[in-house]
């Protein structure tokens, strides 16, 4: 927000530089970000009198003028067409330097010739001293003034500061607002700015002139009603206090409305009487699908939650962010309805987010706004438009009421406030701030006192922004510097989250990228997992929207959602997982609340490779080997994985986890109902698990086990079997014959063919690798070893050898 320094002097007495009170204002918490001039005239610009106008003898339009400066007259050449003698007119002596504004270069006034005459300085218009005007020509000044006289002196500059207002204080988002706070500084009273309560001339009967429907959304409306106004160009002063703080000035009218809500805060709107329908005020919800063209062009398609300024017939303004098209004062407008008005601030800013439209009115109800300023301001507004526009106030206040908010009383512990800000201030000093603040101070005691916020203080709700006020007042360069004094209050082996955090790096250490998801969301997605139906879900009995309607059953859903999310946006390469908090209604199915870990592999598995490598996409045992790498680092030994059927994942490509001979999660290829539509031309593996069996699996020692002396030997063994046989089967039949010196086996093929095989066969294939840790195996050994295990596997195995 821009601050106009000479405006903020109206209201309180500064004793300071401009660069202290920007400190002071910072230190204070109205952080100046930035300090600009406006207006300011070079010194060595002074009044000049002309006292003589001759023709030059060399040009037909110049002009060689006799000056006075107050000292001494001058010879200037001239090339204004209003070089007249007997005015009186900026002149730049020699020696003044100008700033172009645009390259901020400097241009010095120096003594020099213009076709062969003498030039002793320059006389200025308007826009060469930076000054607003008619530019034609040069700056015509007071013929009362004294030639001589400084013109720095007879039009002040102005200093702008552009401060940032942080939320919570909606209060400082006028020039009074910061007068009230910077006096504090300055321990002088602010001076609100006189005017007299304005009193109509006439009783115009106000029994329909306003309708509020919805005083929840709308807690007040005032209106007036101002008839024969004449709207026309602002005075100087008026049109100079907005042109200072970016402001436009338009026309009499509206500047009023502008003037005061950046001079006390609160925004107004100025409605042509004779374009409302009835000369009626409805403020209502809008119709759905309601149209509107606000005064930006802008045309808007409003729902039922959407308020609006009506008149009889259609809405005229979208309530507390921006009048309508046809809403407004223009040249022909003769009589005037002032609105003054406060809206509920959450729906003004859902409004304003939500149809992407934003104003200085909207700003500030969406912050909230002081209630007595309501009426403050209506005052202050129709005085000036009596003054400056003319016209007659024909009706009482039109007050409109809902429930007026009632600031709550603040218990303040005076030796509390110390240790909050760590400065021994006296109880009557931080009386004595408050006071200064505005809060109303009462039942003080030795040791405590209570304070009761103005209307406009909406930030103060408790003891600690009661400490905040008494150390920025105080000053905050008051505070002392002390060391940071640290206490080991507990182990962090206590820390009920530690496992849960560990578990979470040992998932990043395998190279896998953190999502994070809301817990709320939408039904359709939380029943993705086809293991819960809706009755299982917990729902929020008041959500934000329907995408926040219940919370989340599993991390399935929104996975797959950035699964798309990814994919969409050709990022088909993903290593992914998700370790968070889920929900469940159904207890038979889950604990109301639990942590799942959710994994997704796809894509190429060496991406930053070359050659064959860079070919080699993930597939079930790259998702198998991951789970199982995470289980190893956690020390887990008593799991196993076993061939499972489930609706999440493809047929014959699913897995189930098994730690300590429970169900721990589910892995494998997702099923296409998941991946249809998906344009990727990899296959998406997917591991749901249960982070509490990872963390209460039962975890056993690693013994080292020494590297072998001598040599080993292989064998292989290949059969034909029933494609019911599993891998598994194999290995633990082989084991559980006690195969002298067998140190490894390891499958190396599966082969499938009808027509070689025969059907629901296949072909597996086996190396056996032996050693001994004391001597070199002969071959006889190990023959005869290989042969007894063969005939076993096909006695028992139901198998045929090849």
């Amino acid at each position: 927000m821009k601050v106009s320094y000479n405006w903020l002097k109206e209201y309180v007495k500064i004793d300071c530089g401009i660069d202290e009170l920007a400190e002071k204002m910072t230190m204070a918490g109205i952080e100046v970000e930035a300090i600009e001039t406006a207006k300011l005239i070079p010194d060595g610009v002074v009044v000049g009198e002309i006292l003589e106008r001759d023709q030059h003898p060399n040009a037909d339009k110049l002009s060689v003028c006799k000056v006075f400066n107050g000292k001494e007259e001058l010879q200037i050449v001239c090339g204004a067409p209003n070089c007249d003698a007997g005015k009186k007119v900026p002149l730049a002596t020699i020696g003044t330097v100008f700033i172009d504004p645009e390259s901020g270069k400097e241009f010095k006034i120096k003594k020099g010739k213009l076709r062969g005459e003498k030039s002793f300085g320059m006389l200025c218009s308007a826009d060469e001293i930076g000054m607003d005007g008619d530019h034609s020509g040069l700056m015509e000044l007071d013929t009362d003034l004294k030639a001589g006289t400084p013109l720095g002196e007879i039009f002040a500059g102005d200093t702008v500061f552009d401060v940032e207002i942080t939320p919570n204080r909606p209060d400082w988002l006028s020039h009074w607002g910061i007068a009230r706070d910077v006096s504090c500084l300055f321990s002088e009273a602010a001076e609100m700015p006189e005017f007299t309560a304005p009193v109509p001339t006439a009783n115009e009967a106000t029994e329909n002139t306003v309708t509020v429907e919805d005083k929840e959304l709308c807690p007040r409306y005032t209106a007036r009603i101002i008839r024969n106004v004449k709207v026309a160009e602002s005075p100087e002063w008026l049109k100079e206090r907005l042109l200072s703080i970016g402001l436009r000035p338009i026309n009499n009218v509206v500047d009023i409305t502008n003037f005061v809500l950046h001079e006390l805060g609160q925004p107004l709107h100025a409605f042509d009487l004779d374009l409302l329908a009835e000369n009626r005020i409805v403020v209502r919800h809008a119709t759905e699908k309601e149209k509107i063209t606000l005064l930006d062009g802008a045309e808007l398609e409003l729902h039922d939650r959407h308020l609006v300024i009506a008149d009889a017939e259609k809405p005229m303004c979208l309530a507390g962010v921006m009048g309508g098209l046809d809403s407004g004062v223009t040249d022909s407008t003769v009589n005037v309805l002032l609105e003054s008005a406060s809206f509920f601030s959450s729906n003004i800013r859902s409004t304003s987010r939500e149809l992407g439209v934003s104003s200085d009115s909207s700003y500030r109800f969406e912050r909230g706004i002081d209630w007595d300023m309501v009426q403050t301001a209506s005052d202050r507004a129709t005085a000036m438009i009596l003054e400056l526009a003319g016209g007659e106030l024909v009706t009482d206040f039109i007050d409109i009421q809902g429930q007026k908010p009632c600031p709550a009383p603040v218990a303040c512990r005076f030796e509390k406030i110390r240790k909050l800000i760590g400065v021994n201030i006296e109880n009557g000093e931080i009386v004595d701030i408050f006071s200064r603040l505005g809060l109303e101070v009462k039942d003080v005691t030795p040791e405590q006192c209570v304070i009761v916020p103005p209307q406009y203080r909406l930030d103060v709700h408790r003891e600690a922004d009661l400490a905040e006020e008494v150390a920025r007042i105080h000053g905050l360069d008051q505070v002392p510097v002390l060391p940071v004094v640290g206490k080991n209050a507990a182990s962090i082996a206590d820390d009920s989250y530690l496992d849960y955090e560990m578990l979470q790096n040992d998932l990043i250490s395998l190279g896998l990228y953190q999502c994070l998801h809301y817990s709320m969301v939408n039904e359709q997605s939380a029943l993705k997992d086809s293991r819960f139906t809706a009755n299982d879900l917990v729902k929020i009995d008041n959500p934000l929207s329907l995408d926040l309607a219940c919370m989340r059953p599993s991390l399935l859903g929104e996975m797959l959602d950035t699964v798309e999310r990814n994919v969409s946006r050709k990022n088909t390469t993903m290593r992914l997982f998700e370790m968070g908090s889920v929900f469940c209604s159904n207890s038979k199915l889950f604990p109301e609340e639990r942590i799942e870990i959710c994994m997704v592999l796809s894509g190429k598995c060496r991406p930053e490779r070359f050659s064959d490598e860079l070919q080699e996409v993930f597939d079930f045992y790259d998702m198998k080997g991951m789970v199982e790498a995470l289980l190893e680092r956690r020390d887990i030994v008593n799991f196993t994985f076993e061939k499972a059927s489930d609706d999440r994942f493809a047929p014959g490509q699913c897995a189930a986890l098994i730690i300590d001979g429970k169900i721990a999660g589910h892995l494998g290829l997702l099923a296409s109902k998941f991946t249809k539509g998906l344009r990727t031309e990899f296959p998406i593996f997917a591991a749901q698990i249960e982070a509490e069996n990872i963390l209460e699996g039962k975890t056993g020692n690693l013994y080292y086990e020494s590297v072998g002396q001598y040599p080993s030997t292989t064998r292989d063994v290949a059969f034909i079997a029933d494609n019911s046989l599993e891998h598994q089967k194999v290995i633990d039949f082989i084991a559980s014959t006690r195969v002298k010196n067998l140190e490894k086996v390891e499958i190396f093929d599966i082969f499938y063919n009808k027509e070689t095989l025969g059907a629901d066969k296949k072909s597996m294939a086996y190396a056996l690798t032996f050693r001994n840790s004391e001597r070199t195996l002969t071959d006889k050994e190990v023959n005869g070893a290989f042969e007894k295990l063969r005939g076993k596997m096909a006695a028992q195995l139901n198998i045929e050898l090849r």
